[in-house]
């Protein structure tokens, strides 16, 4: 049994009621060894902050802080980061929820694989769909295997990022995770979890599980161009870092790898006729997204120039003239 020290930090906007089955099930895991560092980003409602003051003062191991603005969800999730004194630190969502030994079994993950920077669990995904049908999913934890091995596995599943709530070396993670703040809201877990498990060493400890839960009714849907545009981005992003951070003789199959993330994820349905049909729609959309974007940068471009256009400006003739007697004067002097 692992005797580290966990930091554990949940960042927090408008949690809620949901609050107080996670707080309870962080408050009640068989490793008591941890802090739970929680920032409340500026909450409108008062739930959350009634919930988090009561139960700081229940419990010692909990250092919250209230922030005076919403400084966003990435940097939130960054600050909580970098408030931790543990040797090992996990982050935690106000409204998923873990086995009692998850914070235990990850630890002792970590203790014996010390090449690891990141242990990951089991996963249960229950996601609610717009139409209120409920899916049920498991996702396994990483494979214990090579480079090829985790991102297969990761490629399989969708929901495999939700690997980034696992459990990492401190120092490592403060170093990595500022990169997170480059990518975009949407999808930037994706991204960066991607370049993570192309350099490092990922473990899995499958006796820890963790609850995710995913409501799409209340989350905002994107139109189909928002779609294309944030899965443009990911293609992009996580294609430069395959051909960036693999060595030379693994560059064009981590690219190809890349590629077929997007294709299994974005593209692909059951239909071939709707998938053949779907990535016709995604060529002529990006295609005139780029026509556009170069249309606009373009005439931005034009104006800056006819904007920056001097014109001769006109000098007042005293001012001529107070010039010229100045030089005179100037030249007398020095002869």
């Amino acid at each position: 049994m692992s005797d580290k020290f966990v930091s554990i930090g949940m960042p927090v906007f408008n949690g809620g009621e949901s609050m107080r089955r996670a707080l309870d099930c962080l408050l009640s895991q068989t490793h008591s060894n941890f802090e739970l560092i929680i920032s409340d980003n500026a909450s409108t409602d008062s739930v959350t902050q009634a919930i988090t003051e009561e139960y700081a003062k229940r419990d010692s191991r909990i250092r919250l802080t209230r922030q005076s603005f919403n400084q966003g969800a990435v940097p939130n999730f960054i600050w909580v980061l970098h408030q931790a004194r543990g040797e090992y630190f996990m982050w935690a969502a106000h409204d998923d929820f873990w086995s009692s030994n998850y914070v235990e079994a990850l630890a002792d993950r970590l203790d014996h694989a010390p090449e690891a920077i990141l242990a990951t669990p089991s996963i249960q995904v229950a996601t609610t769909r717009r139409n209120g049908t409920t899916e049920q999913e498991i996702i396994p934890s990483a494979p214990n295997g090579d480079r090829d091995a985790t991102l297969a596995v990761y490629i399989e599943y969708f929901m495999s990022v939700v690997w980034v709530y696992g459990l990492y070396r401190r120092e490592w993670v403060a170093k990595a995770a500022p990169e997170w703040k480059q990518y975009p809201l949407l999808s930037g877990d994706v991204i960066w979890l991607w370049g993570v498990l192309l350099q490092e060493q990922i473990v899995g400890a499958s006796a820890a599980t963790f609850f995710y839960t995913a409501d799409h009714r209340v989350r905002k849907k994107l139109t189909y161009r928002q779609t294309v545009v944030m899965w443009g981005i990911v293609c992009f992003h996580i294609t430069r870092l395959s051909w960036q951070r693999l060595p030379a003789n693994d560059r064009v199959k981590g690219v190809l790898k890349a590629w077929r993330y997007v294709y299994l994820h974005h593209l692909k349905r059951k239909n071939p006729v709707v998938t053949t049909v779907r990535i016709a729609k995604l060529a002529v959309l990006w295609c005139w997204i780029g026509i556009e974007t170069a249309f606009v940068r373009l005439t931005k471009k034009g104006l800056l120039l006819d904007q920056g256009r001097e014109q001769p400006e006109e000098v007042p003739v005293s001012a001529v003239g107070s010039q010229s007697d100045a030089l005179h004067r100037e030249k007398r002097n020095a002869a």
